[in-house]
Parts: structure tokens; C-alpha cells; sequence
């Protein structure tokens, strides 16, 4: 009985010592601003998820290949990939035409337009998928960087914000504090779309007098250095004169965020001829 009183204290040390420690993690941030026990638990949380992921795709296709057409599926899903990779294509394409007609300086204007892609499977979302962070099955073994571009047939997605070697952490363009570089496709206005939290975005730095018809559409313009030039960005759904300087405009985005499975990740820097 004895030793039993004499132990307690040290075991109440112990356990209070390890509190300490826990909550003083709970404080610590990286050198990015980020509490290091929410990139810890991205580090350790990532690898399972994407085995999750792995085995859960793995099975639904191997179900839908041996139940139905083998060759059909394969065909399809080849024709999907395609198709994605294509849509993105072509919006570069006729951004290069629009600017090309306006500028002398053609190769200039190419590279900011030329880069590479990986497609990457979405393993987690937060509650609010909008306005919050999602995570992808993809990180620094394939090639992905930190401020990554994430795309998606529809337009912009989002960028990383972290990274992993097993997968990343996506920020949407719709995440409270985020923002991308925008120009108008009538006018050629531009200014900076920044996210709210809700399915909207809100257009900033358009003066009042400046007229912005609602339907028109807003590309990125390549002034972030993260998202590269002339990608489908949303659709002008509002535009009122504002109480201030600035005109009370809100975007809506193109992507569907509650429908999206897939993303593609630039894994090519903007400009680069690689």
C-alpha cells in the first residue's frame, strides 16, 4: 500500500507533463502560418486515405469491368480522360487567339499558356466542400508542388496549400481569404476574385462607373502567378453600384464542387519550356 502512495504523484507528474506537451503542439505553427498538428495529421491521415481510396476505386472498377463490357469501360474511362484534358485545352486555345490578335509578341504570350497537368482523385472533404479545404491522392512523389494551380474540366478549382509525399491539401478559389486574378471576356476589366465562404465570389477593384453586364464571363488573368491566363474562372450573376469606389459585383464559379470526384493538378510551372 505503500508503494502505491508513493507512486501516485509520479504518475500525476507523467500524465500532467504529457497534457502540457499536447496542448503546446496544439499551438506550434510552420513556417507557412499553419498549426503543425493539422500538417502532422495530413502527413499520417493521407496515407491511409488514399489506401481507402485506392481500394474502394480499385473495386468499383474491377466490378463494373467484370460485370459489364471490359473493353467498353476501359474505353470510356480513356474517352473521359481525353475529353477533360481536351475542354482545357481549347480555352487555352481561344485565349491564345483573342490575345494573339492584340499582341506582336506571340511566343511571349505561348509559354504563359503552355503547361503540364496530372490527374488526381479527391480521397477527403470538409463538411462546407465550397468554402473549405479538400485533399487529393497526390503529393510531391508525382511531381506537385506547394501553390499548385487545380483545375477541372469546368475552370479553376483551386490551389495546394499543402503537401505531402503521399498527397496534398487543396484550398477552392471559394475558401474564405482566397483569391485569383480575373479579366472580364466583353470588356478586358481586371481585378481580383476573392472567396467568402459561400458558393460565390466577390469581384473587387471595378470602379462605378465601369459597366458589367451581368452573364459575362471572367477568365483568370495570369497576374497571380498561379493560375495561368485565360481559364474559365465563373459567370457575372450580379453587378450594382457600390456605396463606396468600387461597383458590388459576385461571380459565380463554373464547378460544381459538390459533384466533383476529379481534379487536375499543374505539375509544369507556368512559362517553363520543359
Amino acid at each position: 500500500m505503500i508503494h502505491a502512495f508513493e507512486r501516485r504523484p509520479l504518475v500525476l507528474f507523467i500524465t500532467i507533463l504529457a497534457l502540457n506537451l499536447v496542448l503546446l503542439t496544439v499551438q506550434v505553427r510552420s513556417e507557412q502560418g499553419r498549426f503543425l498538428l493539422r500538417k502532422w495529421s495530413l502527413f499520417f491521415v493521407t496515407p491511409v486515405a488514399s489506401a481507402m481510396y485506392f481500394v474502394t476505386d480499385k473495386s468499383e472498377k474491377t466490378l463494373r469491368r467484370y460485370v459489364f463490357l471490359r473493353r467498353a469501360q476501359q474505353e470510356n474511362q480513356r474517352l473521359l480522360s481525353k475529353n477533360a484534358a481536351l475542354t482545357v485545352e481549347v480555352e487555352q486555345l481561344r485565349a491564345m487567339q483573342s490575345m494573339a490578335a492584340r499582341s506582336a509578341h506571340y511566343s511571349l504570350i505561348r509559354r504563359q499558356y503552355s503547361f503540364g497537368t496530372l490527374l488526381a482523385g479527391i480521397i477527403w472533404k470538409s463538411s462546407s466542400f465550397h468554402s473549405d479545404h479538400f485533399g487529393i491522392n497526390a503529393g510531391t512523389r508525382e511531381g506537385i508542388r506547394r501553390n499548385a494551380a487545380v483545375l477541372s474540366p469546368e475552370g479553376v478549382v483551386g490551389r495546394v496549400v499543402t503537401i505531402e509525399p503521399f498527397g496534398a491539401e487543396v484550398e477552392p478559389i471559394t475558401s474564405r481569404g482566397s483569391a485569383v486574378g480575373g479579366v472580364l471576356s466583353r470588356t478586358r476589366l481586371q481585378g481580383v476574385l476573392q472567396g467568402n465562404g459561400s458558393n460565390l465570389l466577390e469581384w473587387k477593384l471595378i470602379p462605378n462607373h465601369e459597366k458589367v453586364k451581368v452573364g459575362e464571363v471572367a477568365y483568370t488573368s495570369g497576374a497571380d502567378r498561379i493560375y495561368p491566363k485565360g481559364l474559365p474562372i465563373g459567370l457575372v450573376v450580379k453587378s450594382e453600384r457600390g456605396e463606396m469606389v468600387y461597383r458590388d459585383i459576385s461571380v459565380r464559379p463554373f464547378v460544381d464542387y459538390s459533384r466533383l470526384e476529379e481534379v487536375m493538378v499543374i505539375t509544369k510551372p507556368i512559362g517553363s519550356r520543359e
